[in-house]
Parts: structure tokens; sequence; C-alpha cells
């Protein structure tokens, strides 16, 4: 059943890739940025096995534990898991959930980010090429890694979409997994203030016995004789592999149950929600429908899940490292996260996209609407975000240029995704489908275009980071005050123009949108 499933899957990706070019080109694009990057590996480990062993211990830990992290927050933030083998298809066939997950392991093993993965968990052995069984061991426990980055990611996709669907047992997940990825910082901030390089090497050590970097320290304990670490990290990696197969196991199991068809929800007469609170124009109708959008579609609400998430991780790595950038840098993250979700707006609408052509909704309107929905709830996250970071750091002072940055930052990116979504159409997940899943190449696209939209962003704020900068190092309100006037009427005037130039390109290019729309939908 598992080699039929695996069958089939392939036999899609080859129809999907033959009939569409621009993720052909998506897919051999990022195969080469892989291999790049896979050599880039390789070397850098050629390199450190010339080094002593605890500085190739360093390398190979924090390599490691990068990697494991990337693999579970990464998917949350791009559309990474292929939909052919959704659970949710294949609920009605049947198939053992056992052999539902060994089908999903072997698929994301099996495909361009997974067997770089396996490749280069197995190269950690290159860098104990003088020390033969710590190499032995290591390409043993990278096998086990590896497994370990596939299976969290898997989990996290799965934990993620089950709670927005409001699973009990999700929430779970989600406690459990948000405790594996900041357990190895909350082990650290344990240690005490030292100096220093006396910390990042304390940092090592402790993520060495995290369910982060236990597997990749194993080979350096053995080189470095301490047989009894190296069991004791053993232990913690193949029990953090079980536990997440565990959990993966529960969260499938509880997305998958028969649920019975749930009476229709009353309401009451007179309460329309958003399209009551906005005024019967266009630009209200579109700004109370991308509202609604926000709160119900599970591909935009899935971005609401970082915005808690991203800023607790920073503050407790600034707790761990003491630099209060890593913390300041929290109120601009939450402001460009929101923006970029939706740098290609129109393809979460998609042939739904038809109906607001035949209403002559002008473009101005559309992007008006979109933006004003977007602020609603991005301005008071990023203010709530800063003004607490300023607080938990003892930053109070320089509150108005933290502002600033994030201010600016938010404006400005309103403003170019405004062209962008009136633009770029990438392949996404239709409605009521798995959130984070996609077709092959559509998240090497929305991954450049994300680049794209950055680099336009990050030009159009250099002129309110670089003041606001200044007032954060020299310490004078004043300064700070400046940064913060001049990232609103920067930001507002950018945001403004991007509204007027994005609807420009939707009045010219609506209807080749919408074709595109009809060509990439699933």
């Amino acid at each position: 059943m598992v080699a039929a499933l695996l069958r089939l899957r392939f036999r899609v990706l080859a129809n999907t890739l033959g009939r569409n070019t621009i993720q052909l080109i998506a897919v051999i694009v990022g195969g080469l940025s892989t291999v790049f990057l896979l050599l880039s590996v390789v070397g850098g480990l050629i390199v450190a096995s010339f080094e002593a062993p605890n500085t190739i211990q360093v390398v190979v830990v924090i390599g490691g534990s990068a990697l494991i992290l990337g693999w579970c927050v990464v998917p949350l933030m791009f559309d990474g898991v292929d939909r052919t083998l959704d659970p949710l298809k294949l609920a009605r066939f049947p198939l053992r959930t056992s052999q539902m997950m060994f089908a999903m392991f072997l698929v994301g093993v099996l495909w361009v980010p997974g067997i770089a993965t396996l490749l280069a968990s197995l190269a950690t052995a290159i860098a104990w090429m003088s020390h033969p069984l710590s190499a032995l061991l290591a390409a043993i426990s990278g096998l086990v890694g590896a497994a370990t980055c596939i299976v969290g990611s898997r989990l996290t996709t799965t934990v993620a979409g089950s709670l927005l669907r409001g699973r009990g047992a999700a929430r779970l997940g989600v406690a459990a997994l948000v405790l594996l990825i900041v357990a190895g910082p909350l082990a650290a901030t344990t240690l005490g203030e030292r100096g220093f390089f006396a910390r990042i090497t304390a940092i090592i050590e402790a993520l060495g016995w995290t369910p982060l970097g236990a597997v990749w320290s194993v080979a350096g304990r053995v080189a470095m004789g301490d047989v009894a670490g190296a069991l004791g990290a053993s232990a913690i990696a193949l029990g953090t592999l079980a536990a997440l197969v565990a959990l993966w196991r529960l969260t499938l199991v509880s997305s998958l149950s028969v649920r019975g068809e749930a009476p229709a929800r009353a309401v009451v007469g007179g309460r329309l929600g958003p399209l009551g609170w906005f005024p019967s124009t266009p630009t209200g109708a579109v700004a109370a429908r991308s509202l609604i959008y926000w709160f119900r579609d599970a591909r935009l609400t899935r971005q609401l899940i970082l915005i808690p998430a991203l800023p607790a991780l920073m503050l407790v790595w600034w707790q761990l490292i003491h630099i209060d950038g890593v913390a300041m840098a929290a109120g601009p993250v939450v402001a460009s996260l929101l923006p970029l979700s939706v740098f290609a707006g129109l393809s979460f609408d998609g042939t739904a996209f038809a109906a607001e052509l035949a209403a002559g909704v002008r473009g101005f309107h559309d992007r008006l609407g979109r933006a004003i929905a977007l602020l609603i709830i991005s301005v008071p996250a990023a203010i709530f975000v800063q003004v607490a970071v300023a607080a938990v750091i003892g930053r109070m002072s320089d509150l108005p240029a933290l502002l600033a940055l994030s201010l600016g930052t938010l404006l400005v990116s309103v403003g170019v995704v405004s062209v962008s979504s009136a633009r770029v159409v990438v392949p996404v997940a239709r409605a009521g489908r798995n959130p984070f899943s996609s077709q092959p190449g559509a998240a090497t696209v929305a991954i450049v275009g994300s680049y794209a939209v950055t680099g336009v962003t990050g030009l159009f704020t250099l002129p309110v980071a670089a003041l606001a900068v200044v007032a954060l190092v020299v310490g004078t309100p004043v300064l700070g005050w400046a940064a913060l006037t001049v990232a609103l009427i920067l930001g507002a005037a950018v945001a403004f123009g991007g509204i007027v130039l994005g609807g420009r390109v939707l009045d010219s290019s609506g209807p080749a949108v919408l074709a595109r729309l009809r060509l990439i939908r699933d």
C-alpha cells in the first residue's frame, strides 16, 4: 500500500510539473540552490575536520540545531507540505494510521529538501574523519537527526492545521512543540551571568543536552572521551524522536476522527459582523470581506500563530545572549510578517476574484479595502509587541525610536504588497484544505517573491531605520521622536502611493490575473 501511494505521488508530481512551466522552473531553481547550499555545508565540514574536537563540536551542534529548528518553523511561514498524500483525502481509504504516517514520512525524505537534509546529516561524519568511531556514530546519529527534522516538520503542520480547526488534542501538541523549540534557550538561561565567550561556550554545552542538539553531540562526546555523556545524549535524541512520532500520531488521529454533521448555527438578525462595521461602499465591502478572511480562512489565520511565538522566542534568546538588538527586532519582524504573508493576496481569492471584476470594483477601492483590513490587525499587534519588548528589556525611553522602526516597516510593507499582490500570483491550497500544503515548486516561488518584497521594503525603510538606529545609539529622545515622525510621514506616503499604483495595475491587468488564477487552480 505504501509503495502504491508513493507511485501515485510521483505520477501526480510529474503530471503537475509537465503542465506548468513556471512551477517546473521553480523546482529546477530550488534544486540548484539546494545543491549549492549542500556543497557549501560539505565544504565547511571538510574545513572543520582539521580543527580540534571541541571546535568541530561547536560547528556540528549549532548547525544541526538550526536545521531541526528550521524544519519545525519554516513550514509555518511558507507553504511547504506536499498535498498529494493529504491525510484528509486518504481518510476514506482502508489505511492504517501507521501506513499513512510512513508514506508521508517517505514523501518528506524523497524530495529535494528531504534528500538534502539526509545527505547533510550523513555528511557530519566528514567532520569527524580523523576519529573513525566518531565518524561512524555521526553517520548513525545523522540518520536520527534527519528523521527528527522530517517528523518535526510533519508534526508542526499537523498540529497547527488542527489547531486552526479547533482540535483539543492539537492544543496539547502545540504546547509540547513550543516547549521543544524553546527548550534549548530556556535551559541555557539558567547558566547565570558570565562573560560573552563563556556564555557562548555554555550555550553550546546546553544545546547538546536539548532535543534540538543532543543528536548532533553524540559523536563529539565520544571523540572527547565522554562516553557517559554520549549515552545520555543518545537517550535524549531517541526519546525526542519517539515523542515527536507519538505526538504526530495523536494529532493525526485527532484530525482524522469522523465528525458528525454539526447543526446549523443560528445567527441573530442584524448581526453581520465585519460586513456591518464598514460603510456600504466598494472599499468597505472589500475591507469587511478581507477582515473575515483573516479570522476564518486558515491559510491566513495561520500567520496569526506566529505573532506571539516569534517575539517570545526572540526575547528568550535576548535573555540568553544579552544583546538588546535581538529583542528590539521583534517589533519590525511582526510588523513585516503579516503584510509579507499576503504579498500575493489575490491567490487566496482564487477564481472568486471573478465576482469582484464582474461587479466593476475599481482597483483603487480593492487595494484600499485590503490595506485597511490588514492595518486593523497589524497596527495593534506591532504596537503591543514593541511596547512589551521595550518594557521587558528596560528601554522605555527608546520607545519612540523603536515604534519608528515598527510602524515605518509596517506602513512601507503595506504599500509594497499593495502593488505586488495586484500582479503576483502563486499556487496556494484551496480554502478548506490543509493550509500548509503546496504544489511542487510553489514554496520556491513564494520564497523568491518574499525576498523581492522584503528587499524593496528595506530599501524604502532605510531612511527611517538609519535615523532610528542613530537615536538608539545616541540615546537622544528628540531624535527618537523625529524618527517616529519621519516613519509615519514616509510610511503613509509609501502606503498611499502603493495603493494608487496597485489599483492602476489591477485595473489594467485584472482579467489577465483572473486567467492566471484559473491556471494555477489545483
